[in-house]
Parts: structure tokens; sequence; C-alpha cells
């Protein structure tokens, strides 16, 4: 019951005349008079004045309230009606669920005009049907909950008037199989006349009924007489018909709406999108942008940057430290790809002009950095990170390759160093004793046996320092993308001995090699031994009627590789002489035996350096298209160099005539080659 303001009049100062509207009926005008305008809420009282009983004392005010909407009902019904004729279906639902004033009101017949006035607003929303009133027209259309449970439910059974959530449907809807929602033989009549609502999921589509009107329609059905039971019958057919169809046009405005909601979405979406591209841009990271493209802001960012909301600065602020940290990383990405890359591929290109030239007339190396080391060098990373803006060309580095050697020699001396602190003794360590044992890099028995896991191998100097475990690059365990696109571009590490920290210690087996031709293993050279030119005699596999004969480097691997469990001193080398030692020759420059084309060598018109060791094929193409060599020309050792620690090493048999066999005729001296997967790639990655 709805009590207008007009119809409020006060009378003296504590009671109060109420006149009470009928339902439907309009009030009267409000009086301007004085008398009708005062409200206990918002007139002015007359309050007798409190004696101050203090000095200092000050009356409380009491606080008006302020916004309050439960007097919008006792107001004019023609103004409150045009302010309600603003308002949205799901508006008024709101408001008719505030207070009972608005309850009683919105929901009287009279008030249906205001209700169809809220529809009209609404584009393509077909027109109320006949058997529902627009207030419940407008909560099937818009309030989203169940009818039953008040669950959140977004899909509407049109069909049936009704939202149900899923366990509210099977409590109030009957599939069509359902025995219960099959009429009697003798009734004309079938439950797919009734309105009834098709549920796609998994399995077979579901026709389902609602109960209530099932139960209703057999009600009907038993108190009808016979004569009239056709009418009845074709009265409900057609009202189902109709039904129908006015869900069907319902289903589409609701697909419609959805869809054009949809669209709006999007837009604000890319409207969000766009505005945040544009701050970052006019934050300067815009080739940033440009270079992860739209998706790494959306992996990112994740819903912040889907989010169907305009960007608000507070928003922004919320996502702009994270996003600013990551960018920078991508620049530093984006530089290392787009930047330095290109200038590391020109270094990497001229650099391989430079090896394949003679080393300087003053230079002395016996192995040459690799490429991803000399790009540290200081005047080659200067140039390699200077400015973007830059522009770097094979030429700017034409006097940085001038000062190339002096940088080498420190590289070798720091690489050297490194490589002692592997193998010296903790009480070695002052600096007399680090250069002993540089000089002693240099001597014949600088021969180390590396190991790493379970990869284990004899190896000389300098050709140890090419152990693949320094510099090759190892299975990708830490996700650094700068890192991973230097690795990608060279194909290779900087130089490392701390990286894999191996075993590594002295082979003492050489020793007695180099004792065998009388010389003292402790001033004795690799350069001497190669001077030499001895050919020595292995007494652990020599028999009385046979000698097994190989070069000095050979005899060290060959004592490593079949005697490693023998004390030197058991093994008796002995260096052969005169007319035997001519004939062995002899029949190395006749026998001249080929090296496979899987063993290791590297190219001997360019200059010795990290990782050029490669297989004969690989070393056979270099040279056919590097230095024009055809494979067919190429001689080992004028073109091509064997390397000492991987590749088979002629071995000769010499028996009690002096007759010279190769050593595969004899089934006591295996081969000794050894693959250039099993050296680069298998055994040292650990």
């Amino acid at each position: 019951m709805v009590t207008t303001r007009s119809a409020t009049r006060v009378v003296g100062n504590d009671s109060t005349k109420v006149m009470v509207l009928k339902p439907g009926s309009f009030a009267p005008q409000a009086s301007t008079s004085d008398e009708d305008s005062e409200d206990p809420d918002i007139a002015p009282r007359h309050v007798k004045k409190r004696s101050k009983k203090r000095a200092g004392y000050r009356a409380k005010k009491k606080l008006k309230r302020r916004g309050r909407l439960d007097l919008m009902p006792t107001m004019n019904l023609d103004i409150l009606f045009h302010i309600l004729s603003f308002l949205s279906p799901m508006d008024l639902l709101n408001l008719s669920r505030t207070s009972k004033d608005f309850r009683n009101l919105l929901l009287q017949r009279s008030s249906a005009s205001v209700w169809k006035t809220a529809r009209l607003q609404v584009d393509d929303l077909p027109d109320c049907p006949q058997d529902m009133s627009e207030p419940q027209y407008a909560n099937l259309a818009f309030y989203p909950h169940c009818h039953d449970c008040d669950r959140v439910v977004r899909s509407v059974l049109w069909p049936l008037r009704a939202r149900y959530c899923p366990r509210c449907i099977g409590e109030n809807t009957l599939d069509q199989w359902s025995t219960a929602s099959r009429f009697p033989w003798t009734v004309n009549f079938n439950s797919y006349d009734l309105p009834h609502a098709i549920i796609y999921g998994t399995g077979r589509p579901k026709q389902l009924f609602l109960k209530k009107a099932l139960d209703e329609l057999r009600a009907e059905l038993s108190k009808t007489p016979a004569d009239e039971m056709v009418a009845l019958l074709r009265e409900k057919r057609t009202h189902a018909a109709e039904v129908m169809k006015h869900a069907e046009r319902c289903q589409q405005w609701l697909e419609c709406v959805a869809s054009s909601r949809k669209l709006e979405l999007d837009a604000i979406r890319r409207a969000r999108q766009d505005d945040i591209v544009t701050r970052l841009t006019e934050a300067g990271y815009r080739p940033e942008l440009d270079y992860v493209n739209k998706f790494w802001l959306e992996d990112h960012l994740g819903t912040s940057f889907k989010e169907p909301k305009p960007l608000n600065q507070k928003s922004w602020d919320r996502m702009r430290p994270d996003l600013i940290t990551a960018l920078d990383n991508v620049r530093l990405r984006r530089i290392e790809d787009k930047v330095y890359g290109p200038r590391r591929q020109i270094l990497m290109d001229e650099y391989k002009k430079y090896l394949q030239d003679p080393p300087p007339a003053d230079a002395t190396f016996d192995l040459m950095p690799h490429a991803v080391n000399v790009a540290e060098f200081d005047p080659f990373r200067v140039l390699i990170m200077s400015p973007e803006s830059a522009t770097i060309t094979a030429t700017s580095f034409v006097s940085a390759f001038q000062q190339l050697p002096d940088f080498v020699s420190s590289w070798r001396a720091k690489i050297d160093r490194e490589f002692l602190d592997l193998i010296r003794s903790p009480e070695s360590q002052g600096d007399s004793r680090k250069q002993e044992d540089a000089d002693c890099l240099q001597l014949a028995t600088a021969t180390f046996i590396v190991e790493s896991g379970s990869d284990r191998r004899l190896l000389m100097y300098p050709e140890v320092l090419s152990w693949p475990g320094f510099f090759a690059p190892a299975p990708v365990t830490l996700f650094d993308e700068v890192y991973l696109l230097q690795v990608k571009q060279f194909e290779c590490r900087m130089w490392s001995a701390v990286r894999h920290l191996p075993r590594i210690s002295i082979f003492e087996g050489t020793a007695a090699v180099i004792q065998a031709a009388s010389l003292d293993p402790k001033t004795t050279r690799r350069e001497h031994m190669d001077e030499l030119d001895a050919r020595f005699a292995c007494g652990k596999c020599s028999t009385p009627g046979s000698k097994v004969v190989m070069t000095w480097d050979m005899a060290v691997m060959h004592s490593y590789r079949l005697h490693r469990d023998l004390q030197p001193e058991e093994i008796k080398w002995t260096m052969i002489e005169g007319e035997e030692l001519g004939n062995v020759k002899d029949y190395e420059k006749e026998a001249k035996p080929s090296v496979k084309a899987d063993a290791i060598v590297y190219c001997a018109l360019c200059q010795h350096h990290v990782r050029d060791a490669r297989s004969l094929t690989f070393i056979q193409n270099h040279l056919a298209e590097i230095h024009g060599i055809p494979s067919n020309e190429a001689e080992q050792g004028t073109h091509y160099i064997p390397d000492r620690n991987s590749t088979s090493v002629i071995s000769m048999v010499v028996d009690s005539d002096g007759k010279v066999s190769n050593h595969a005729d004899h089934r006591l001296v295996p081969s000794y080659s050894s693959g250039i997967e099993l050296l680069y790639w298998k055994s040292h990655l650990v």
C-alpha cells in the first residue's frame, strides 16, 4: 500500500493524518502551503533552545541523511513514471526489489506502461506474449538467475518460459522418452503438441517439457466434457505453435544481442590493447614491440591485456613496472639478435679470411682462438657493441685485425694458466713454479689424461686445449635467451677451463719413450722429438721374430691405449737404428696408408685454431671450396694434417729378415681411429 507525499498532512506538532490511496489510483497534486511541505526528514524542526550549562559548550548538530530514495514512491506519479520511463527493464526489476513500496507500485497493472516503455527501448526485442505480464517477461529476458535456486544461468529456455540451472532442469522438466510425458491413447494429443525445448549435449538431443504444464493439461483434460475435447486440444496446439514461434524469435534476438555484445567487447579490448601499445610506443619501446609481436604482450599480461575494459591510469600504473622490466630484457635480446648479431657475422666472415692467410712473420702461434673469443677482444667488442645508429662494415674491422696478434698472445697465456690450474698441486702456487709449469707445457712429456664423467682420453699439448669440454656447447639447461642467440650463431662457447672441471693428470708413460731415445724427459721438447724422427719398438707387443714399430707420438698413444695398466718400465721401448730404420722409413713413403673418411684432421693451409679439427670429408670440401684444391688432389701433410690424438697413425711390423709390413697384418696391434662424433658430440657431453 503506497502512501503519497501529497496525501500527508501535519496536524499540530506531534500528530499526522495519512490519506491512503487505493491501488491503481493517482495521488492528488501536492499543496504549496507551508503546512503541507513539512516532512519529518527534510523539513526544519522547531526545537526549544537549551541553556548553556558551561562555557565552551557546543550543541551537537544532528547530521541530515541525504540521498535516500524510500520517499520516491510518495511523489507525484506522473513525475515518477516520467523518471522511470528512462530506465531499462533490468533497472525496473532491481528497483521493484528494493522495497515493498516500489514493489507494490511497479507490479500493479496500472504500471504496465512503464514496463512497456522500458521494453521498447531494447532494440528488436519481440513483444510481450499475451500469456505473460510485462514484469514476468522482463524477468525472463533479463534476470540471469535460475527461477528455482537463483543460481546464475545465462541460457533461457524460451519455449518453457523459464531459466533453469542443470540441477533444476531435471526437477522441473520431463524428457520426451519419459512415460510421465505421454498421454493415454484415447486422447488424440501427445507431448509434441506442447511447448518444448531441445537441449544439445553429449549423446542424443533432449526434448524437454515443463512438468507443471503437463500436470495442468492433464487436470484440465480430466474436467473437459468429451464433446469439447477436440476444441480444447485444437486450442492447445494453436497456443503451443504460437509459443514456439515466439520462442524462436526470442532466441534469434538473444543470439543477435550476444553477437553485438561480443563485437562491442572486442572493440573495447582492441581499444585497450591499442592504448597499451600507444603508451609503450611513447615510452620508446616500439622496436621491441615490433620484435616480439602482439602475442608476447598477450602472454606476458594475460587477462590484463584482453580485459574488456578501457585502460585507466590506475590499471596502467599497476601493470607498467613489470611490463617495462620485461621489455628491457626484450631490448637486450633484440639488440643481440638484430644489431650485435649481424656485426658478429661480419667478424666471423672476416676472421675466416684472416685464418686462410699465412700467419704474420713475427707470430708463433700453435693454436688460434675461436671467433667467439675474438669477438670479446677489446677492439672487436667496441665495434660490435657500438651504438645502434652506427654503421659497421667489414672495413671497420681492419684496424682491429692489425692488433689481433697481441691479443692472441695474451689469450694463449691466459688459457695456459687456466689449464695449469687444473693439474697443479696445492703446494705449487708460487710465481716461480707457475713459470716452470708454463715451460713444462713445451716439453714432449706434456701429455695428459683428461677425464670428465664417462669420457677418458689421452691428449698432447697444445691439442689438449682443443678438448671439446672447454668450448663446445653443452645441452641447454638455462633459459638465457641472449646466451642461446650467441651459441646458435657461433656454434661454440668461449674457452673456459672451469666449465666442466675435468680431472687432468700427466701421463707418465711418455717419459719411457723419450728415455728410449737416450734423452732427458725434463728438458726434451716436442720439436726435439720431431726433429729426431726416430722409430720405436714396443717391447710388450714385439716377439723375438718380429718388432712392432711406430713413431714417438704413436708410441705414447700405444702405451696409453694398450698398456695403461702396466708400469712404464714394464714396456721397455727400444729405438731401432741402422738398416731397420731405413727399411721402415722407405716402407712409410711407399705405403702411404689412406686416412679414413671419418678421421679427424685439420687444414694445413689455414692457421690452426680452436675447433678447426673436423672429419676428413669436411676438410676436403673446405679445401675444394676455399682453396680450390679438388678432393682427389688433396695430400696428407701438404693440404691437411691428421690430429695426432684421434687419427690412425701407421704402425709397422719388422720381422727378423728386416721385412716391413703394415700393422693390419698383425692381430696384436689394433687400429686407433676415433670418429668425429665421438670426439666432439658424444663422450664429452656428460
